[in-house]
């Protein structure tokens, strides 16, 4: 196994006018963990413009990672969907938005196109809710709504959940099968650079119930800490009963990534 292999697309349908689901079929004998939690992420290598074949061998090399890296292939983080087959197919949601390189490829892919996945030996997520949790509260923006949508299907009878989603249209809201209880808040037509979240506003205004043991959010950075800073002085909600992801911040462009651990104290 080698720390970048190649994925073949298989599939590209859009779910809805700004969300085209990509199904990645792993070429050779390494397989993605079947055992992954629901916000689990991936790196995936990107052909450049207009190619069709992810350059996957150039992190193959000996010598990369030791210093800077030259006219590096493109690469994304995102948020593993589903996983079929033993691990050997993979989907992956793309939100579609003016400006994004992996959102112009996921418009433009076709089967037979070539990604690298940057292999793990373990799932990396943030998800993580205590043991006995009652009630939990899930917040997401478009770019989070692929982790939300796992957690939520994974959910078990009995568990309890309230949502908070942005999307950019109506058209754009999903339906998910789950056994838990969950109510569901769509907050319809802001975010995602056209306009600020209204995400923070809305779980502010929000009254929590006594129940509420965990909170889970994952949308633009500026609004996830905002939203972080209510879960602990306006809730009282414990660190560890709490992680607010920044999965993007406005006005920035190629990786980003924050949560409670790296951010600066607020």
């Amino acid at each position: 196994m080698q720390f970048c292999e190649p994925a073949r697309v298989v599939d590209a349908q859009y779910l809805t006018p700004h969300m085209i689901r990509i199904r990645l079929e792993i070429l050779g004998d390494w397989r993605w963990p079947t055992h992954g939690i629901g916000d689990e992420k991936i790196d995936l290598a990107f052909p450049r413009e207009d190619e069709t074949v992810a350059e996957f061998g150039y992190f193959n090399r000996e010598e990369y990672g030791s210093g800077p890296c030259l006219d590096e292939p493109p690469w994304r983080h995102y948020t593993v969907r589903n996983v079929h087959a033993g691990g050997s197919r993979l989907d992956i949601d793309f939100v579609v938005h003016p400006g994004g390189f992996a959102s112009e490829w996921a418009v433009r892919a076709q089967p037979g196109h070539v990604l690298g996945v940057f292999t793990t030996n373990g799932s990396r997520s943030y998800y993580a809710p205590p043991s006995r949790t009652r009630r939990q509260l899930l917040v997401a923006d478009a770019t989070g709504l692929p982790g939300l949508g796992r957690i939520i299907e994974g959910l078990e009878p009995g568990a309890a959940a309230t949502a908070f989603v942005e999307v950019p249209s109506q058209q754009d809201v999903q339906r998910f099968e789950t056994a838990a209880d969950v109510t569901f808040s769509w907050l319809i037509g802001t975010g995602l650079g056209r306009s600020h979240s209204a995400l923070p506003g809305a779980v502010e205004a929000w009254a929590a119930p006594d129940d509420l043991d965990y909170a889970w959010v994952a949308c633009e950075a500026a609004a996830s800490r905002r939203i972080r800073r209510h879960l602990r002085a306006g809730l009282g909600l414990e660190r560890r009963s709490h992680i607010a992801v920044g999965y993007w911040t406005d006005g920035h462009t190629g990786h980003f990534e924050q949560d409670d651990h790296d951010a600066s104290p607020s």
